[in-house]
């Protein structure tokens, strides 16, 4: 017989949710001047200039400093922090 180990009663329940706890793995992690927003269906997280993650229908979203798209399962707060801790500080001009 097989398990359910997928089933995880930390999984967030809403966008709110998912966003809330990536700020607070965000902000563990020492990024500060985060800024959240939300509704019923989508939320975002504004982690610096020119950086701002949404989550929406369970996937958190954003652009790396490339302009590409980035996705990342909303259920995984902490994988997300961990890939946008890298780029939460502003990238300085070169000299």
């Amino acid at each position: 017989m097989g398990t359910l180990s997928w089933i995880n009663g930390s999984s967030p329940a809403s966008p709110a949710h998912a966003v809330s706890m990536l700020h607070s793995y965000l902000s563990a992690a020492g990024v500060r001047r985060l800024y959240a927003a939300s509704n019923a269906q989508v939320a975002s997280l504004s982690v610096r200039t020119g950086l701002t993650v949404w989550c929406i229908n369970g996937t958190f979203r954003w652009s790396d400093d490339l302009g590409q798209a980035v996705t990342h399962p909303a259920d995984d707060p902490e994988g997300a922090a961990r890939r946008l801790n890298g780029l939460a500080a502003p990238l300085s001009a070169a000299a």
